[in-house]
């Protein structure tokens, strides 16, 4: 099948711009764009953290620490983990801050003084964050995930460029950018191996 493009067409003394029935055939892969890789290759798998192709056997991926196969990661979803007692900050450039997450505690991102302490001083003046935007948090199997408060925000949440929906958990990886409104950014770094 084809998609109809419009032509240039010509000029022409009796007013006709040429856009009336000057169409071009356009091949349909012109249209679509690039197709996604395969899942399996007979040279891998693809993980389910990161797309990343992986040799077969490997337990984990090497790029975002994912399981691979059937190792199932405690949380069900297929995943991205940290190490076991490895340290999960979050590194906001632009204040000069940085926060730990602590396993079974969350992290809370906002300007409300109760509800996120450890944020709320830095982000005070920061109209562009909510008063109770969004939460880090690690699971018990290592697993790093964001969630936007239930309620929304005024100016949103986003992961690596893709806007979170209001009270969906994300899943969180080294080096992912956590955007809180316009204005602020953070980097995921999950490093070491100690305790926050």
């Amino acid at each position: 099948m084809t998609a109809p493009v419009r032509g240039t067409g010509g000029e022409r003394d009796d007013g006709y711009d040429g856009y009336d029935d000057d169409w071009e055939p356009v091949l349909d892969e012109e249209v679509r764009g690039p197709q996604p890789p395969p899942p399996d290759t007979a040279s891998g798998v693809r993980c389910p953290g990161c797309a990343a192709l992986v040799p077969p056997g490997t337990p984990r991926c090497p790029r975002c620490l994912a399981r691979i196969g059937g190792g199932g990661n405690g949380g069900g979803e297929g995943g991205v983990t940290a190490p076991p007692g490895a340290r999960v900050v979050l590194h906001f450039d632009t204040l000069a801050l940085s926060l730990p997450v602590r396993p079974g505690e969350p992290l809370r991102l906002g300007r409300d003084t109760d509800w996120a302490p450890a944020s709320s001083g830095a982000f005070a003046e920061l109209t562009t964050v909510s008063r109770r935007h969004a939460s880090v948090t690690t699971g018990p199997d290592g697993s790093v995930w964001v969630t936007e408060e239930s309620d929304g925000t005024v100016n949103g949440t986003w992961v690596n460029g893709a806007h979170l929906l209001p009270g969906e958990r994300h899943r969180l990886r080294h080096g992912d950018r956590l955007q809180l409104g316009h204005r602020v950014a953070c980097t995921v770094r999950i490093t070491g191996d100690g305790p926050c």
